[in-house]
């Protein structure tokens, strides 16, 4: 018994029970502030069409914003100190090269693992309307990630940082709702969306490129670092509290272990959200032949605690390898440069899920998933102009 406690809390490093569950408690006050300035001033209406935004992007911000909107918008855009603007550059280029596998391994490892933490999922599942929730949540993850990782995206005028803004006062808004409701046990939740909650799901995206060794790419401990860094920084755009930060990728890997000790749990919110979201995913990948991949590939990244906690059904990825095989070499244009067979073919999924999110979210001459055009030139994507033109 010793022995197994004693491995356990080797792989947590710092990361104790006592460190962490102070933060299952706080939310972010700057944003927290904000939106409850907001409220008081009527002004809802303006956070909401904000909140829109995220989806679009057409604007950076609404006009005619509230001074308490503006004034966090100005203080909440610098660079911490410790930043490292050329690893920066480097996770965004490592995510230009890699972005496709990155983004499934998003759908199929990083959500996924946000579901199978049973007090989170609750927060996700509170409001109701779960399959149309779920994708809208989908949506903003993906484009925040998109906007985030490109090139640029975190300078002055890029998206990223102006996505996580809003993002951080989406967050201040549910803690504001769901944190007002009598029935939310914040005793035995926790604040909603708080900062362990926060940061956890900032290492699903962080931790990404340690995960994707299973679909045969390999990546240098350097790489790592720089991608890690980059969403470190991230981190910092979202407001997840300094001490909670992790200092480097061992300490962030043994952040990871504590919590999944901590959270991962089996719960009837976890299952209904990762059913949604395979849903969701075969519906933006065109035919049926894919399908089966998807789950497959679910099971092959996550751990057995995630896949039970989510409900996750029993495959064989051998067996769904043979249909994908035919069809990714059935197309015409080179898949990167990885010799991997999954990696091949996970490139291939990713490549239709990724023209799948932005045909099927485009519409009336506006689009709603804008993939920036700096990583459409990197992954070769067509857009629905370029095909209906072609």
């Amino acid at each position: 018994m010793s022995s197994s406690s004693n491995a356990s809390s080797s792989t947590r490093g710092r990361w104790t029970d006592e460190v962490l569950e102070p933060f299952r408690a706080m939310g972010e006050p700057l944003a927290d502030a904000v939106i409850q300035q907001v409220f008081a001033n009527n002004e809802v209406e303006t956070v909401n069409r904000m909140m829109r935004s995220l989806h679009s992007n057409v604007h950076l911000v609404p006009a005619e914003l509230p001074d308490a909107l503006e004034d966090y918008l100005n203080q909440t855009d610098d660079w911490p100190e410790w930043a490292d603007p050329e690893k920066v550059v480097l996770g965004q280029r490592l995510f230009a090269r890699y972005g496709m596998q990155m983004t499934l391994a998003y759908f199929t490892w990083s959500l996924p693992s946000c579901y199978g933490w049973a007090k989170a999922a609750k927060v996700l599942t509170w409001t109701g309307g779960i399959d149309k929730n779920v994708h809208r949540r989908i949506l903003e993850t993906a484009q925040f990630v998109l906007d985030v990782m490109a090139e640029g995206g975190l300078g002055p005028k890029g998206f990223g940082v102006r996505t996580a803004q809003k993002i951080r006062l989406l967050h201040a808004t549910i803690r504001y709702h769901v944190g007002r409701d009598p029935k939310w046990r914040a005793s035995e939740w926790g604040t909603p969306a708080n900062q362990e909650d926060h940061v956890a799901t900032l290492l699903t995206l962080a931790l990404v490129p340690r995960v994707l060794t299973k679909l045969g790419l390999d990546f240098t401990r350097e790489e790592e670092d720089a991608y890690f860094h980059c969403w470190r920084v991230i981190g910092h755009f979202l407001g997840i509290h300094a001490d909670l930060l992790p200092r480097d990728l061992e300490d962030a890997e043994h952040l990871w272990e504590a919590i999944q000790q901590r959270q991962v749990r089996p719960s009837e919110d976890g299952v209904a959200l990762n059913k949604a979201l395979v849903e969701f995913l075969k519906s933006r990948i065109p035919g049926t032949m894919m399908d089966g991949v998807v789950v497959a590939t679910m099971r092959e990244l996550c751990s057995e605690a995630v896949a039970d906690a989510v409900g996750l059904e029993k495959t064989d990825w051998t067996r769904h390898l043979m249909g994908p095989m035919r069809w990714m070499f059935s197309l015409s244009d080179e898949v990167q440069d990885q010799s991997g067979f999954a990696a091949k073919i996970s490139a291939s999924l990713s490549r239709k899920l990724l023209e799948g999110l932005h045909s099927s979210e485009t519409g009336g001459g506006r689009v709603t998933f804008r993939i920036p055009q700096s990583l459409q030139d990197s992954w070769n994507l067509a857009t629905t102009e370029e095909k209906k033109a072609g």
